[in-house]
């Protein structure tokens, strides 16, 4: 894949011909996934919830409650109880986002 940078920003992307598996084509996420990179609501940094409200953390913290969450979620259920939820088709924002799910 060639990837067009202007200003150091990407404008657009194209396919290789000369590629022995797509022959230059592209599918959906090859084609316009880059447009999250500088979509207005792509997020920058993690959220945790507090007290109902989404609020701004650092990447230490958001770890740490991931791990924290799933040491819980493992004593309580074993590992049986943790499942990840990452689709691979859809809308571009869910393309990278996984999900934990316990039951």
């Amino acid at each position: 894949m060639d990837v067009g940078v202007k200003d150091g920003k990407i404008v657009g992307v194209r396919g290789r011909v000369a590629d022995r598996v797509n022959k230059g084509r592209l599918g959906p996420k090859g084609l316009h996934g880059w447009t999250s990179i500088s979509h207005p609501d792509r997020l920058k940094w993690p959220l945790i919830r507090r007290n109902g409200q989404l609020e701004r953390a650092t990447w230490d913290e958001a770890m740490g409650l991931i791990v924290r969450r799933t040491q819980e979620i493992r004593s309580r259920l074993t590992n049986h109880g943790i499942g990840f939820y990452t689709p691979g088709q859809g809308p571009i924002p869910t393309l990278t986002t996984p999900t934990v799910c316990s039951w």
